[in-house]
């Protein structure tokens, strides 16, 4: 791999194509910082702050750095979420390789992420279904969504934007979102299909309510088949 070369997975690739770029990111959960090393290398950003909770994660982006020759460049941080940052040093905010639920935690838990001045890129590695509840219902408006495989598990990566409007919505699209209508979506909403159907059969011996279960089954029936 040359030095000045980054090869990032499909995963973290999709990530990186929300990035709007021009300003400075934070990358939650940085890991290895190889997204803010790639997005600096491809003079997409300025600079960046590799962030995480724990010691060791750091250590590793700080091997990245040294790799690349970025260590002007990234600002290794040590912070739980959000709390170590503030508004004015970041334009954008990934969240990758987290759970949806716990993503929606550190957003909530940050006193600025509705400032409205900030673009929030999220690639959930579960429960994206619950990620997309919490922006729905606290003013945050989905920009797009991508769906793409990588060692035979589908991920996804979407974009958000804090707008105030609260969006009423079903069951569905919570687990829809704006995914487009690819193979990779289509997979990856059939694993869902799968899981949801063995809940659906559970829920019918026991008697229980599975209105609002049918009608998530048949929109994502309709997504996948058409």
């Amino acid at each position: 791999m040359s030095i000045r070369r980054i090869t990032l997975s499909p995963r973290l690739a999709a990530t990186a194509s929300l990035v709007v770029g021009g300003g400075n990111i934070v990358d939650v959960g940085t890991d290895h910082a190889y997204l803010p090393a790639y997005l600096i290398l491809t003079n997409k950003i300025p600079s960046a702050i590799a962030a995480d909770i724990r010691k060791s994660p750091l250590l590793n982006a700080n091997d990245t750095a040294i790799k690349y020759k970025l260590e002007k460049k990234i600002d290794l941080r040590l912070s739980d979420g959000l709390k170590e940052i503030k508004p004015e040093e970041v334009k954008e905010v990934v969240f990758a390789g987290m759970g949806g639920t716990l993503i929606a935690e550190k957003l909530r838990e940050c006193p600025w992420a509705k400032d409205g001045n900030h673009h929030f890129i999220f690639q959930p590695q579960s429960r994206a279904n619950e990620l997309r509840e919490f922006l729905y219902s606290n003013g945050f408006t989905i920009n797009k969504e991508l769906a793409v495989s990588e060692r035979d598990r589908c991920y996804i990566a979407l974009d958000a934007y804090y707008t105030g409007e609260v969006k009423e919505y079903t069951l569905s699209d919570c687990f829809l979102g704006k995914l487009p209508e690819t193979l990779e979506a289509k997979a990856y909403l059939k694993k869902q299909l799968d899981r949801h159907m063995r809940k659906y059969n559970a829920l019918k011996k026991r008697n229980e309510n599975v209105e609002e279960l049918e009608r998530l089954i048949n929109d994502l029936k309709g997504f996948i088949y058409g």
